[in-house]
């Protein structure tokens, strides 16, 4: 397989290497079975683009591609690169096809386009578009997503386009009468000319999505390093968006939050979720769990207002101590398990263990909640003056890797009753194990209850975690500040 490799075809096949295998050992396999290469001769355990590009430098690039080929068959940057097999015959669809097709669309369904396109990439490649495409072409216009559907030239890619954007232009329609017999009559056509069978046209599902923000916070000295990261909802691997992570101090910590949300919410990959913004998930180290960050953290809105982050944002905390910890990572997969299948019983909130009084020494909680094997706990006893005991508790909590920990940081004008009504109110009218659901209702009931205002959630699952640096590896928890 001889290519004639120029800085583009090398560049836009190192980033394809560097998406299939993300991590230094993934790659040293695949070069050790497929070519026999110890990838210690050709270069240090470094960033992965250094690495990348280092294999394409020492070794022979043909070699590679034919070895990349075996090992990933159906790739679509085989196609890329290869030239003979692109201009050996005329394109599939001519100009007036093109133009025959995308002159049914306006400037108003660039974004049904755009999910159209992904969601046929996806079905006919088994992969995400990002996943193939590292290198991220725009897909912001429908005349860009016409020129990379002439590029892979794929009567089977363009059908299963033509499809998903007639169902998504169903359900954006909302009722109203939109002709689309234009585009049926296309998909028709060109289906029986290249002989593609259709599939029932069906609105693409987007409810299930959700985007997630992760914000990892650890201290280091009188500041914090924070680490973010974004996930979606069916995505295996975190999303890039451009965000690093930094160090500050915890004052500047809002700021940074907000500036990345910003950043995330203009990803392209937010399209597909069913809803266009992000929602928080804080890894708070045990300190800051005793704050109200709902009240007490404040952003600017779009307006230049100063906003409460509880209001401007649905959000959950959660642990950052617990990432670390394999034994209570365990543990927590385990009462996971636990918690889905009281749901299943449609008796969850009653599985929780219910703590009315405050327990008389450290370990008394933890060893309560082991016993019980609860899948959570509901604290409605009033909460120490003493900062010692409140940090011995929320040790407690952290250790029992309970799923879902509810208390309320002011108990002082509500009685036990209230507070464990208000409890089981927000807990029986939420998905507990789809955290979008839970971040929405704890906010709407903030909102719409006085005594439900100061109550305060700690959740973890053990999926969705953020990967932190190593922390015996000095220069990984260097971070740009």
């Amino acid at each position: 397989m001889a290519i004639n490799w120029d800085r583009s075809k090398l560049k836009t096949f190192r980033l394809a290497l560097q998406d299939v295998y993300r991590e230094y050992e993934d790659l040293e396999i695949f070069l050790a079975e497929e070519l026999d290469v110890n990838i210690a001769n050709i270069s240090e355990k470094t960033t992965l683009d250094r690495v990348t590009f280092q294999v394409l430098q020492k070794c022979d690039r043909d070699q590679v591609l034919e070895a990349f080929v075996r090992a990933r068959p159906t790739h679509p940057v085989i196609a890329q690169l290869q030239q003979q097999p692109l201009v050996s015959r005329s394109p599939y669809l001519q100009e007036e096809d093109w133009v025959s097709l995308f002159v049914n669309f306006t400037s108003y369904d660039s974004p049904y386009v755009q999910i159209a396109f992904r969601y046929a990439f996806k079905a006919v490649y088994n992969q995400s578009f990002e996943e193939i495409r590292p290198d991220r072409p725009s897909l912001n216009d429908p005349v860009l997503v016409q020129e990379l559907l002439a590029v892979y030239d794929s009567p089977t890619l363009t059908v299963r386009f033509v499809e998903s954007v007639i169902a998504e232009l169903q359900r954006s329609s909302e009722g109203k009468d939109r002709d689309l017999s234009a585009l049926e009559q296309w998909r028709d056509r060109i289906s029986q000319q290249y002989n593609v069978s259709l599939k029932p046209a069906e609105p693409i599902k987007t409810t299930a999505c959700h985007a997630y923000l992760l914000v990892a916070l650890e201290e280091i000295g009188g500041d914090v390093n924070v680490y973010p990261e974004l996930h979606i909802t069916g995505v295996e691997k975190p999303v890039r968006f451009g965000a690093r992570p930094t160090t500050c101090g915890i004052d500047q910590v809002a700021d940074q939050i907000l500036q990345w949300i910003s950043q995330a919410e203009e990803t392209p990959e937010i399209l597909q979720c069913e809803e266009e913004e992000v929602i928080l998930e804080l890894f708070l180290p045990r300190k800051q769990l005793e704050e109200d960050i709902a009240d007490t953290w404040n952003v600017k809105d779009k307006w230049g207002n100063t906003v409460e982050l509880g209001t401007h944002r649905r959000f959950l905390v959660r642990s950052s101590e617990r990432i670390r910890e394999p034994k209570i990572q365990k543990a927590l997969k385990r009462k996971w398990q636990l918690l889905e299948a009281c749901i299943a019983a449609k008796n969850a909130c009653d599985k929780f263990h219910v703590q009315t009084k405050w327990p008389e020494k450290k370990g008394d909680l933890l060893a309560l909640l082991k016993d019980s094997d609860a899948p959570g706990l509901k604290l409605i006893a009033k909460l120490p003056t003493d900062s010692v005991k409140r940090r011995e508790l929320l040790e407690d909590i952290i250790d029992a890797a309970v799923p879902i920990a509810i208390w309320a940081s002011e108990v002082t004008e509500i009685d036990a009753n209230t507070l464990k009504t208000e409890f089981d109110t927000l807990l029986k009218q939420c998905d507990l194990t789809n955290f979008a659901d839970l971040a929405r209702q704890w906010r709407k009931r903030r909102i719409e209850s006085v005594s439900a205002k100061h109550i305060r959630l700690l959740c973890d699952r053990p999926d969705r975690l953020p990967k932190l640096p190593d922390p015996n590896q000095e220069e990984d928890l260097l971070v740009a500040s």
